[in-house]
């Protein structure tokens, strides 16, 4: 073997090397998580008149960044049973409240570290006649 052709493999190599880390560097860069998902507003829908009441049923959606389950609380106490599905950037969940008084409705994207968005809402007492709610 002539000593011309070593540098030129060495060099080869060198270049296989380069181009193979780089192509890992931007396998890496495509397989990174996204930055983490998270619920960007929380609203409960009201009924005729703006108001909500006990017995009555109302939505409640969270604005999401990303697909995973939202958990929805009433002051602290899971809604719907657990982690609700993301359709089309929003979780939706059904919400009776029992108690007439002050309610913080809160969502949560993810396994529960992420942010919790919240908002405030006054429950009165309501009457469900099925068709409509009267609230009081």
């Amino acid at each position: 073997m002539s000593t011309s052709l070593i540098p030129r493999r060495r060099s080869r190599v060198t270049a296989a090397a380069a181009t193979l880390a780089a192509a890992a560097g931007a396998a890496t860069l495509v397989l990174a998580a996204p930055a983490s998902a998270q619920a960007t507003s929380v609203s409960v829908t009201p009924g005729p008149g703006g108001r909500i009441g006990t017995t009555c049923t109302y939505d409640v959606v969270a604005a999401v960044t990303g697909p995973n389950t939202v958990r929805f609380k009433d002051n602290g106490v899971l809604i719907g049973g657990g982690p609700i599905a993301v359709s089309g950037g929003t979780a939706t969940v059904k919400w009776t409240p029992t108690t007439p008084g002050t309610h913080i409705i809160t969502a949560q994207q993810g396994t529960g570290n992420g942010p919790t968005r919240t908002t405030t809402v006054q429950v009165g007492q309501g009457m469900n006649f099925g068709s409509m709610c009267l609230v009081f």
